[in-house]
């Protein structure tokens, strides 16, 4: 053991009765990780006996029997039976994954691996067997696509393949069809073939309410967004090779029973994070998105290199434009905590390389744009690996993002190569994160006497870890209800190490300023909802696991429960809900040659394990919750050592570390940051402008061989304004007295003194074809017309919360008459926009996932067929 933390004087060891530990529950197969939960049961999914998803599903109950063995149940004959096919195999009742509607959390869809799916609004009580849809013969499940409508509840969108895909992906009849429902499965519309034409193979695609409004207009119901090939172009080339400028992205408003209202050429792939769609497009596409003329950079790959597009709260698309000159291979996408800004890194195209994945293995981060266009560089050289990268949020904590960069100085064949940075004001700087002052294992320790600051600091494994060929690495882990609690495993050094054994486990209490050494062992951990649990356990690295850890306090003091049997632990799940206290431990059986407590005797395929740990089952009588009255001592006030966030002082009250205070935090306790007073400005809060990078602390310089005019052409036409000290305010930095830092504009790219961003030429500022509208429906009131105009098309929904705010001394009734003309206006203007667009003829998921055409979104797709 190690030192135990200040004020903990014992750790406590649990069930003191042997008869109470949680009983092993085995699977055929191991576990998936796919663990869904309703109101009155818990349904796991499994993988098949050769590891790829698609395998028994198991049901257990919630609370106390759910730790019982004989409370589980695998359910491959209740799903053969409600098919009504004798002939059924016990394959085709596997499941791959669990839908679960997000308007009502016992209403599940059950992606199966054959030709069945199934359907329960009970929570799992019953099924209902739902063949799959198809064009020549239902789908197969395993190749299908699925996605509940956010607001309507039996309403799914599902992309399935055609059955000329399973003799080759290349085949000229693979492609893939849209099925929409309405009645959860029993009966499914064909998109594809209801466009009668207009689209023909779907690449990729989103219901339309995932924005709050787009095309002028509040998103409705049957809105969809698709990118697909037009109707009248058979592809030739089969299943999607690479970027392809053939296809192309439509806008929707009625299920495809009608014309698009909106069809963008070259448009490939999408995702819409923070109100925001972002269009990936082939850099070769001849066209812009409005249709006009575009010029491809002399370095565009076919096939291989992308452009990107974005359009905000469903304006016109305007180019992401990067300040580098190398063409990009793909992209992935990490919003704000704001949910305002999104930073965009890029994997930029190496000159010379062969590919994706023959390039130099990083992106580099570019930082939120106020007008959604000008990026900024943030960091350089983030560590990716395939379609990943080392890049994300502390949660809960605005400002504060962990990052792994490559230090080019070292060889990448090498073990060690990452250096691990801290951002504590929206990517204004990074640095190097200090090792702890003291070690509870002394065997963490593994920096020099004397060691400088570069040559010893804390390195935490980012998400590519969890899948290096090194061996797996747990990553670094923050929930939003425990503001400022990260987990992760790493070591003290110069560089990230890849070795097995160089791991130890870390928690920081103050979003990653300061660790401490939990374990000095690769664990894998689960932070409670509530926000002062951690469990952990060996990871499988580390071979086999008869117990685990758990923390009421933060990582204060830990104590271990005793597991019946030994297993190979592969992660740890927690329950929601009344459940928050329950801990799901799975991984597979282990060999008696490994540890006495291990189970598995040989044969060809090891069991799947879980142990079900309900906390307040285990700890029993010493099981309390904490009281969270103002004046426990449980809990302490922590104010960030004073420093300004974002421009702002800020606090929270968060569980505190006093050792020997043995309760937890109650079951739906939340933790968050609040904010304070403003900071007056300063160097901290500003980053260089488009098209400039940090020369010093006080400095911004032309970036080398690069021309901002080039890289985004629209700049010189813009009403941008940027300021002569070329800084600008970091996203969501709400710092007062701005111009004693900037003296020229008020730091978003608008005037001195204004609180408005720049324009970047997007229809709000600059006239277009949509200056006609006004012509048509000026007749109405010419001041009430544009008040309306900008409002639904200029403001963004804080803009238009806080007018609104502004004019509450005004009586109800007649801020109620202003809301109802400024609907009628928005209707008018919206009719008008939609007559004037088809007159010219002009994809969320969320938080870091990768812009590619799997479970993901859209980044080197060159590399995939």
């Amino acid at each position: 053991g190690g030192l135990l933390a200040p004020g903990c004087s014992s750790e406590r060891e649990y069930p003191k009765d042997p008869s109470r530990s949680p009983e092993s529950i085995f699977t055929a197969n191991a576990v998936d990780g796919l663990m869904v939960w309703t109101s009155n049961s818990l349904l796991m999914t499994t993988t098949t006996p050769t590891g790829y998803p698609g395998g028994p599903l198991m049901r257990g109950p919630l609370g106390s029997s759910a730790s019982l063995a004989s409370s589980w149940s695998t359910l491959t004959d209740e799903l053969k039976k409600a098919t009504g096919d004798k002939d059924v195999a016990d394959r085709d009742a596997g499941v791959v994954a669990i839908h679960q509607s997000p308007v009502d959390q016992d209403v599940l869809f059950l992606q199966g691996e054959g030709r069945y799916n199934w359907v329960t609004t009970d929570g799992g009580k019953k099924f209902t067997a739902r063949p799959s849809p198809g064009v020549e013969r239902p789908s197969l499940g395993r190749n299908e696509m699925i996605k509940f409508h956010p607001r309507q509840r039996d309403w799914l969108l599902m992309r399935t393949e055609r059955d000329a895909c399973d003799i080759s992906t290349e085949a000229s009849g693979c492609r893939y069809d849209l099925m929409a429902t309405k009645d959860l499965g029993k009966s499914w519309m064909n998109l594809t073939a209801q466009s009668k034409g207009h689209i023909d193979g779907v690449r990729d695609f989103e219901w339309g309410v995932a924005m709050s409004h787009f095309y002028g207009r509040k998103t409705q119901d049957e809105d969809v967004f698709v990118t697909a090939y037009p109707g009248d172009e058979r592809q030739r080339r089969g299943m999607y090779p690479g970027w392809d400028d053939h296809l192309r992205f439509y806008f929707s408003d009625n299920l495809f029973r009608s014309a698009p209202k909106l069809e963008v050429h070259c448009g490939n792939l999408f995702q819409i994070i923070s109100n925001r769609l972002y269009l990936a497009m082939p850099s070769l596409c001849p066209v812009d998105p409005d249709g006009n003329p575009r010029h491809s950079g002399s370095g565009s790959i076919k096939d291989r290199s992308v452009t990107m597009y974005v359009s905000v709260a469903g304006t016109r698309f305007v180019e992401a434009c990067l300040p580098a000159s190398l063409e990009d291979d793909g992209y992935n996408l990490v919003g704000t905590h704001d949910d305002g800004g999104v930073f965009v890194l890029a994997d930029h195209a190496e000159p010379g390389s062969m590919g994706p994945s023959s390039d130099y293995p990083s992106a580099d981060a570019y930082a939120p744009a106020y007008n959604a266009s000008l990026h900024t560089v943030s960091i350089a050289d983030v560590y990716r690996r395939l379609y990943i990268t080392d890049f994300a949020r502390v949660e809960g904590v605005p400002g504060y993002f962990l990052a792994n960069q490559v230090d080019r100085s070292m060889s990448t064949q090498l073990f060690s190569f990452l250096k691990t940075k801290l951002t504590r004001n929206g990517g204004s700087t990074w640095d190097l994160i200090a090792p702890p002052e003291e070690y509870r294992y002394t065997q963490c320790n593994t920096c020099a006497p004397g060691s400088t600051r570069d040559s010893c600091a804390l390195h935490l494994h980012g998400p590519t870890s969890f899948f290096a060929p090194e061996g797996q690495h747990p990553n670094f882990y923050s929930i939003e209800s425990a503001p400022g609690l990260v987990v992760s495993t790493g070591n003290v050094g110069a560089h990230l190490s890849f070795k097995q054994d160089a791991d130890c486990t870390y928690v920081s209490r103050d979003g990653g300023l300061t660790w401490t050494d939990v374990a000095p062992y690769t664990a894998v951990y689960e932070i409670g909802p509530s926000g002062g649990t951690i469990v952990m356990a060996k990871h499988h690295s580390e071979g086999p696991a008869s117990e685990i850890q758990f923390s009421l306090d933060q990582g204060a003091c830990f104590h271990t429960i005793k597991l019946s049997k030994a297993l190979l632990v592969d992660n740890i799940r927690v329950g929601r809900g009344d459940e928050a206290d329950t801990f799901y431990v799975y991984g597979s059986v282990c060999s008696k040659v490994q540890d006495p407590l291990c189970t598995f005797e040989g044969g060809s395929t090891a069991q799947g394990m879980v142990f079900v740990v309900r906390l307040a089952d285990m700890v029993a009588d010493d099981w309390k919750a904490c009281d969270v009255s103002s004046s426990s001592a449980s809990y302490e006030d922590f104010d960030f050592g004073g420093a300004c966030l974002l421009g702002r002082k800020r606090s929270m009250r968060r569980r505190a570390a006093t050792g020997d205070d043995f309760c937890a935090s109650p079951v739906g306790f939340k933790q968050q940051v609040t904010s304070k007073d403003r900071c007056q400005c300063t160097l901290a809060d500003v980053e260089c402008e488009f098209g400039y990078i940090r020369a010093s602390e006080k400095l911004c310089v032309p970036m080398d061989d690069f021309s901002r005019d080039i890289a985004c052409p629209r700049l010189a036409d813009s009403k941008y304004l940027t300021s002569s000290s070329h800084w600008r305010l970091v996203h969501g930095d709400t710092c007062s007295n701005v111009n004693a830092v900037i003296p020229d504009t008020n730091g978003k790219g608008g005037g001195k003194g204004t609180d408005d961003a720049g324009s970047d030429s997007s229809g709000c500022h600059h006239a277009s074809a949509m200056t006609s509208f006004f012509k048509f429906i000026v007749s109405m009131g010419a001041t009430l017309v544009i008040v309306g105009v900008i409002w639904s098309q200029c403001m963004t929904p804080e803009q238009q919360a806080a007018l609104l705010a502004s004019i509450s001394p005004v009586t109800s009734a007649a801020r109620a008459a202003f809301e109802v003309a400024l609907g009628v206006i928005v209707e008018a203007y919206t009719w008008a926009k939609r007559k004037v667009l088809s007159a010219i003829g002009s994809e969320d998921r969320e938080y870091y996932e990768a812009l590619r055409d799997t479970e993901g979104g859209l980044e080197d797709v060159s590399t995939t067929t």
